[in-house]
């Protein structure tokens, strides 16, 4: 018998993985453009409103009239409180970016929930305050003019909160990590925008008139 011999194995050519994929390049920070943009706009906005305060006061001493009326009682310690809880609330809001950055999420989430009460808390003194302070919108050139400025300023702080209210559904949802944090950084960015102006206004407005 003759013996048969199984075919020799045919040797394939083995192809060499290949390397990774490199990373996409990551994305520009295009929501902390965009807010330093809006930040930019909001400082163009209220130094056009505190030149218009300035200007009618001028106008007003001279004309020999009182800036504010001398009957006018400024809600002196309701205001200051008013803006150093909003002084307290960009602390929180910088705490929320912290917190991420390191990976807390729980301490995320209580920084995100102090932010947002304590802003609340400062439109709820700003409100008593201005019913303390007695003058109706329109009244004279000093409401009209203060209120100008002081219920933009209440609009921004909205805004503000709108934005921190979207930062923590999405922190909720798992959206944000130590690499991903650009829209906390952001919402942070712009609420300490609106405390600083706070604290401007409060300088120019109350301190200046007679505060603390």
């Amino acid at each position: 018998m003759t013996a048969t011999h199984a075919p020799a194995p045919v040797e394939l050519d083995v192809i060499p993985a290949l390397p990774p994929a490199p990373e996409p390049p990551r994305r520009g920070r295009v929501v902390l453009v965009g807010t330093l943009l809006m930040i930019t706009a909001g400082v163009m906005l209220f130094g056009g409103l505190l030149a218009g305060y300035f200007s009618a006061r001028d106008v007003a001493r001279a004309a020999g009239e009182a800036w504010p009326a001398e009957e006018t009682v400024l809600p002196n310690v309701p205001l200051f409180m008013a803006y150093l809880t909003l002084l307290m609330s960009s602390v929180t809001a910088q705490w929320s970016v912290s917190a991420i950055a390191s990976g807390d999420r729980r301490s995320m989430y209580v920084a995100i929930g102090l932010t947002l009460v304590l802003g609340l808390a400062f439109v709820n003194a700003l409100s008593f305050s201005w019913g303390a302070l007695g003058l109706a919108a329109g009244a004279n050139s000093y409401a009209s003019t203060v209120y100008a400025v002081t219920v933009t300023h209440l609009l921004v702080v909205i805004a503000a909160h709108v934005g921190f209210v979207v930062v923590g559904f999405r922190a909720l949802g798992g959206q944000f990590s130590p690499r991903n944090r650009d829209l906390v950084a952001a919402a942070a960015a712009f609420w300490h925008f609106t405390t600083l102006i706070g604290l401007v206004i409060w300088y120019c407005l109350w301190f200046l008139e007679g505060g603390p």
